[in-house]
């Protein structure tokens, strides 16, 4: 199992942060890897919640299904996920109030399908890549959550 942890700090409140986290639709424009989700539940997603999404590692599409496992309003949301093939996907989300802004903690805990072929090449390709994709959806997340006006 690969874990990636990766933070920033958010220039909005909590609940703000949080709104966009839980937002399915809109994941493709934050979240690089995710391609298009489906079958989301009406919002506000909770404990329970399924999906499926399509994400893209390495230019490779995985289908996978994903639960919701924890949710704390406006200070953090887990899911789990399992791809066609054997994969394995955990990311947890929190945020921790800074002032008047947010910092967000992310946790990536993954297994590639595979086994042991799938282990040797993450360890040797992805893993690295997988870090690129975390930091660089968290800087997307920062850009769209402050550019989203403030609810009066």
């Amino acid at each position: 199992m690969t874990r990636i942890e990766r933070a920033i700090v958010i220039n909005r409140p909590p609940e703000a942060v949080f709104e966009v986290l839980i937002d399915l639709d809109r994941l493709p424009d934050w979240a690089t890897i995710v391609v298009e989700t489906n079958d989301a539940p009406d919002p506000p997603i909770r404990t329970g919640s399924t999906f499926r999404q399509t994400i893209k590692v390495m230019g490779i599409p995985l289908e996978s299904t994903w639960q919701v496992i924890e949710l704390e309003r406006s200070r953090h949301v887990a899911y789990e996920a399992l791809a066609l093939g054997g994969g394995r996907l955990a990311l947890r989300q929190t945020i921790i109030p800074i002032g008047d802004g947010s910092r967000v903690e992310m946790e990536v805990d993954y297994d590639l399908p595979g086994g042991l072929l799938g282990d040797i090449a993450d360890h040797v390709f992805v893993e690295r890549h997988n870090e690129g994709e975390a930091e660089r959806s968290l800087e997307n997340l920062k850009r769209l959550v402050e550019s989203t006006p403030a609810l009066p």
